[in-house]
């Protein structure tokens, strides 16, 4: 049996498009950012396979699910830092709440902070992998 082929630039180009359409034309697919899709990226799009569909819908899950997971990580660094802040006087910056934090808040603290001040979360998981 022939082994099937997976384009990946194609499965990309399919977890992009925005699902919900776009107000200028609802009949042209745009990229989730808003810009509209080139002739040529239409042309590949419309190109793609049933495996590459499937695959384009796990990478979208795989997305989603970490975007949930970096929103819960979020809400744990904001948590974390009140908790400090709740105990300084008012007018107190962040810096002053690390400073009293004990050794193992500040651990998670560093821990949680690239991630969620990352520009973009997908990219900072791509470039620093998961633990």
């Amino acid at each position: 049996m022939a082994q099937l082929s997976i384009r990946p630039d194609v499965v990309a180009l399919f977890a992009d498009v925005d699902w919900y359409g776009h107000q200028d034309d609802p009949t042209r697919p745009y990229h989730r950012d808003g810009r509209p899709f080139t002739r040529a990226e239409h042309i590949l799009l419309i190109s793609i396979t049933p495996e590459e569909r499937t695959a384009g819908f796990a990478q979208m899950k795989r997305e989603d699910d970490w975007l949930r997971e970096v929103d819960a990580m979020r809400e744990t660094f904001v948590a974390l830092v009140r908790k400090y802040l709740a105990e300084l006087p008012e007018g107190s910056v962040v810096g002053d709440a690390v400073a009293i934090m004990t050794a193992e808040d500040l651990a998670e603290y560093e821990r949680l902070l690239p991630i969620v001040t990352a520009q973009d979360s997908l990219e900072y998981l791509a470039e620093h992998g998961q633990d």
